[in-house]
């Protein structure tokens, strides 16, 4: 709701590299109406320069020295914007948003409380859900999603947000992606740090690159990281592929020069000839919107625990042998449809406007509902953002080595 009168403003809250890019790249589609500002908040999640600058490319943020602060500094009065985005990790969004609803009890907010999740969010998961449950607008970005979303909604019986559906904020096309017809020069695998879980699962996707180099002599292979091993990012990562690599090539399993390892933007690598492989991750999308082959690994299955089952249909399955004989394709159309790819009007812009309206009106009032939720912040919520930085730092590393330890015993 922007008119000559009404100059809506919007601040984001963001912890991770994933999260950071959310952020900015949500800001950035709201166009040049809003004010816009984006604030990281202080944990062991917090991005490096090289996330920082992966994530704020091309969204208007790129260079600027981003502030970062301490959660419990987070207030009405340091967030004076007429929407609070909290686009951060689950514990950081439920305490955060129990600061902001405890400091107003039953008074007119100053801001409306919106929240989302990066990337894939399907299948619509509970914990996703619970830590954002006391916010007055939830963001997905597909139709699928949204009908997930509103399932978990219709279970409860006191406050839901309401859900928006907008777009994926970092894909360029309008509706349908025209795949490219081109050789392929280059593949791209987009790292996870959550999936595969096991080592020997991570040791054959890399031994299944080696070969792609070995068969194809003339296609450049790039495993494309979020973060090098012992960087921070939004999940732990009991194998990271950059260590699991230099394991295989000591014992001369691979190629020690066959592949390369990359940071930084996604952009620098999804470029004309490429193509990508994954086993779940949002880097498809981004292949998808620039027309593109890409490949889901099935060889580990398709289900929730690899995060993948949004793929089902899409026409892009397929295994290891698959991406050493460079059999890469496009989704069909009826799964863009469902799935990302519907045109981006300007709806969901204007009804964030109408909620940037309605809170600086004193128009926002916090529910019954929303103030008990509020109440009750979970102890693990609170370890995450309450307690000191270091202590922090080494509950972070017992945490990765638990998660190595339980992958290696599944």
């Amino acid at each position: 709701m922007n008119t000559p009168d009404f100059r809506p403003s919007i601040v984001a809250v963001a912890d991770s590299d994933s999260y950071l890019k959310l952020a900015c790249t949500t800001l950035a589609a709201l166009g040049p109406g809003w004010d816009r500002r984006v604030v990281l908040v202080r944990t062991p999640l917090c991005p490096t320069e090289e996330q920082i600058d992966a994530a704020t490319l091309g969204t208007g943020f790129a260079g600027e020295d981003i502030e970062v602060l301490a959660l419990p500094s987070l207030g009405f009065e340091s967030l004076t914007e007429d929407i609070v985005f909290a686009a951060a990790t689950g514990p950081v969004v439920s305490e955060l948003f129990a600061t902001l609803l405890r400091s107003r009890g039953n008074q007119p907010r100053s801001a409306a409380l919106v929240s989302a999740l990066p990337g894939v969010a399907y299948p619509a998961t509970a914990n996703g859900w619970r830590y954002r449950r006391s916010s007055d607008a939830f963001i997905v970005h597909s139709h699928a999603e949204s009908r997930e979303f509103e399932q978990l909604a219709e279970r409860e019986s006191e406050h839901t947000p309401a859900i928006l559906v907008s777009k994926l904020p970092f894909l360029r096309t309008a509706g349908f992606p025209q795949p490219q017809a081109q050789a392929v020069t280059s593949v791209v695998f987009a790292a996870q740090a959550k999936v595969p879980v096991q080592r020997e699962e991570r040791e054959a996707i890399l031994l299944a690159l080696d070969q792609v180099v070995r068969l194809n002599p003339q296609v450049r292979v790039v495993v494309k990281l979020r973060a090098r091993a012992g960087e921070p990012q939004t999940h732990a990562e009991a194998f990271p592929f950059d260590s699991l690599w230099n394991d295989l090539a000591a014992r001369g399993a691979v190629g020690a020069s066959h592949v390369d390892f990359v940071a930084g933007s996604m952009d620098a690598v999804l470029v004309p000839g490429a193509a990508l492989l994954t086993v779940s991750s949002t880097a498809a999308l981004e292949a998808i919107d620039r027309g593109l082959p890409v490949l889901v690994i099935t060889d580990f299955g398709i289900n929730e625990q690899m995060i993948n089952t949004v793929f089902r249909g899409s026409g892009l399955l397929g295994t290891l042998e698959d991406a050493q004989a460079l059999q890469f394709s496009s989704p069909n159309r009826a799964w863009l449809r469902e799935n990302y790819f519907h045109r981006r009007g300007p709806e969901f812009a204007s009804t964030l406007g109408h909620y940037a309206h309605r809170a600086r009106s004193g128009q926002l009032a916090t529910s019954a509902s929303q103030l008990a939720m509020a109440s009750h912040v979970g102890l693990r919520r609170k370890i995450r953002t309450r307690l000191p930085l270091p202590l922090l730092a080494v509950l972070l590393k017992v945490r990765r080595r638990w998660v190595r330890l339980r992958s290696s015993r599944a």
